[in-house]
């Protein structure tokens, strides 16, 4: 069965005086219908790169996609027109922002911006389309939405502009959904309420989800399979009993062990030593090597492949063989 969204060697480059630098190097995946795929990493690994990058949201210049395939439903969207984009962007594809306070417009009104989004891709009149957006409030979790379809984005909290985002993404009933942190500036509550809609969302309509995150706990719940980015590349991709259970990149087993378990007395948070290298500052041979504990004279010199191992891939000269 062919998957709803293929995604082969994206390369997505950045342009300065010195050249091209690789944000996002050599990703690839797939997604197939009703799935939920969570994308995992820290802060500057690429991870919401490479999901403007398949909606053909970067910014060129200095931002081009350099190399790669993007398939939807076996079309390539990299060799779509403007018009053909526009179509599936906010229709078949919808994106959850990470900040929706410079992603939504501020002169206009949440009511106005969710119901331009429905008429322009949903075969309704004004005064339907205004009914959807209200009933798309109520689902969100938004109080008096009558009122708030009134209200300008400044006059509202961080959670109320970030559920107005997703009412926005949802509007159209899109057939994959790209949720970037989208329980961001959310309190507990209101967090479990959005991921049961998103939950509701794939079991209504068969949805696709592709689900970044930093909350491990969340990816947990929600997803099928996990994609584990380091500096711009794919180190790790398996389902979520495969991750959690037996982590293989020394930097996914990093990332679980920060995680503080309840059944278990913890005098010392583990952490990472290092930081993300710099997009101009890659490191020779594997990018993760400066910070892992497991790291040989290989390591340094040549960048591993990404291996794969029954359903599990994992980018480790660990693994070699």
């Amino acid at each position: 069965m062919e998957p709803l969204l293929e995604v082969k060697g994206l390369t997505t480059s950045i342009k300065t005086k010195q050249g091209y630098n690789n944000a996002v190097e050599d990703v690839s995946f797939a997604i197939d219908r009703g799935e939920i795929l969570s994308i995992v990493g820290e802060s500057g690994c690429g991870k919401s790169l490479t999901a403007h990058s398949i909606l053909r949201l970067i910014t060129s210049p200095p931002v081009y996609i350099t190399k790669g395939e993007i398939f939807y439903e076996g079309r390539d969207l990299l060799k779509l027109n403007k018009h053909e984009m526009r179509n599936i962007r906010g229709n078949k594809i919808s994106m959850i922002f990470q900040e929706p306070m410079t992603s939504l417009n501020p002169v206009y009104t949440v009511g106005k911006q969710i119901t331009e989004a429905i008429l322009l891709h949903q075969n309704v009149n004004k005064k339907e389309a205004k009914l959807k957006a209200i009933d798309m409030l109520k689902t969100v979790g938004i109080p008096s939405p009558e009122q708030r379809m009134n209200e300008f984005p400044h006059q509202l909290s961080g959670g109320m502009r970030q559920r107005v985002m997703i009412s926005m993404a949802l509007s159209c009933q899109p057939e994959l959904l790209i949720a970037d942190e989208p329980t961001t500036a959310l309190d507990v509550t209101i967090q479990a309420q959005i991921l049961l809609e998103l939950k509701k969302l794939r079991k209504q309509f068969n949805t696709s989800i592709i689900l970044i995150t930093h909350d491990l706990g969340v990816v947990a719940d929600m997803a099928q399979n996990v994609l584990v980015m380091y500096a711009g590349r794919v180190i790790e991709y398996g389902s979520v009993k495969e991750i959690f259970s037996m982590p293989m990149h020394p930097y996914t087993s990093g990332l679980l062990h920060s995680i503080p378990r309840l059944d278990q007395n913890v005098n010392k948070l583990h952490v990472i030593d290092g930081v993300v290298p710099d997009i101009g500052e890659m490191p020779k041979g594997c990018r993760f090597w400066p910070r892992c504990g497991k790291a040989m004279s290989i390591c340094q010199e040549k960048q591993p492949e990404l291996f794969e191992l029954q359903e599990h891939k994992v980018r480790c000269w660990l693994y070699k063989g």
